[in-house]
């Protein structure tokens, strides 16, 4: 009889543990599965500069666009999804145009970077900048001489 309550403890214990590493692993999946959320918007306000512009583009994730894809790849990288909220230049100076960066992600998360030229930040930052708004202004006819 003796055997019965220590298969009872044993199995009690199992199951314990079987439900603590249980735990651990679903800790551990919500931050990986956060990470792996990827963007399929992105906005840059331009506003500022000398004549006081305020500009909008937005791109989206587009079957079919590489360009687009391409964008989406680096919003959605550990390099930009670690910069910090924004990046301003000293001295600050006037007539320089402020970028607002706003990434939509999949997870329902959004990361927003505000920068202004002149500032030292990150080129991924300036390319994302750059690239959203070459996209978003569309195809361009080359002037011909």
């Amino acid at each position: 009889m003796s055997a019965t309550p220590n298969a009872f403890r044993c199995l009690t214990a199992t199951f314990a543990l079987l439900i603590t590493v249980a735990a651990g692993l679903f800790a551990v999946a919500s931050p990986a599965q956060a990470a792996r959320s990827t963007a399929y918007q992105v906005t840059v306000v331009r506003t500022g500069g000398f004549a006081g512009v305020d500009e909008s583009y937005t791109v989206t994730s587009q079957p079919g666009s590489p360009f687009a894809a391409t964008l989406m790849e680096s919003v959605s990288s550990r390099e930009f999804r670690s910069l910090a909220p924004s990046y301003l230049p000293t001295p600050n100076g006037a007539d320089r145009f402020r970028y607002t960066v706003t990434v939509a992600y999949s997870n329902g998360r959004t990361k927003t970077v505000v920068a202004v030229d002149g500032a030292d930040a990150p080129a991924v930052l300036w390319q994302v900048v750059d690239t959203t708004m070459r996209i978003a202004a569309g195809p361009t006819v080359a002037a011909t001489n």
